[in-house]
């Protein structure tokens, strides 16, 4: 059990150190210009580990405080991880305004769903409201990431490589939120110190994904050559061309609908 913790500690220790990282990196590319959501999602984790720190020093590890000030700043943590998604997929839809108006809507559905989720299981016992959140959160954002790339790669929309880390970043970590939230929900009393160890090292490994796209935002370097595709040039021009008539027919499409809804 103490050996599980001290690797706790350690993990977060790094996780702390890593989120700093990548908060000087997206300083000095002027990322936060960008993306001031998840600039602001990476400066809420780092106040949220000192906040932790300092609480865990003060009252313990077990105690009624702790697991309200925890359960508190992780709700609000939540609510950024979701609004940071929400950035990217705004960043990748709203050139095309009939399509980013779906997406509101659909994005809007997941966040009322997250919120019936939670209270339909919690509703025998209120304690497990936070983790409850927590498991519909990370429902919600892989489900609204996969769609996302699935949407972005079948229409051949252009999302640069921070955009694409942020997404498996978010992906691997809701991901994995969602197994672990489970498996602590069902042995709640012998799993705490493995979830929460299980728990920082796949933040970490998101961390890490993040950390390196942020650092390679603005190099210089030209983007390594691809591999020549095997079809002519002239078949991939059509199937792009046509992809994206496809792609306009749909937002218009789209436009027209949600305009007359409005009307209505």
């Amino acid at each position: 059990m103490s050996d599980t913790l001290n690797l706790r500690n350690l993990a977060w220790a790094l996780t702390t150190i890593t989120e700093l990282i990548l908060l000087v990196y997206l300083v000095r590319r002027k990322l936060f210009r960008s993306h001031p959501v998840f600039s602001a999602y990476i400066l809420g984790a780092i106040l949220q580990s000192v906040l932790m720190a300092a609480t865990y020093g003060i009252w313990g590890y077990q105690s009624y405080r702790a697991w309200l000030i925890f359960w508190l700043s992780q709700l609000v943590m939540e609510t950024a991880r979701f609004a940071a998604v929400v950035e990217v997929a705004r960043r990748v839809l709203f050139p095309f305004s009939g399509i980013w108006a779906l997406g509101r809507r659909v994005l809007l559905v997941a966040t009322g769903g997250v919120l019936v989720y939670a209270a339909l299981l919690s509703r025998e016992y209120w304690y497990k409201l936070p983790l409850n959140v927590d498991r519909g959160v990370g429902l919600a954002v892989a489900a609204v990431i996969v769609t996302l790339l699935l949407f972005a790669r079948y229409y051949g929309l252009p999302m640069d490589h921070l955009d694409r880390s942020l997404c498996i970043g978010f992906c691997l970590y809701s991901c994995f939120c969602v197994i672990n939230d489970s498996l602590y929900d069902k042995w709640l009393l012998g799993y705490l110190n493995l979830w929460s160890f299980l728990g920082v090292l796949t933040y970490l490994a998101s961390l890490l994904i993040w950390t390196g796209a942020a650092r390679a935002y603005s190099e210089t370097a030209p983007a390594p050559a691809r591999d020549p595709v095997i079809m002519p040039k002239e078949l991939y021009g059509k199937l792009s061309s046509e992809l994206n008539v496809r792609l306009r027919l749909l937002n218009e499409h789209l436009n027209q609908l949600l305009n007359s809804g409005a009307q209505r």
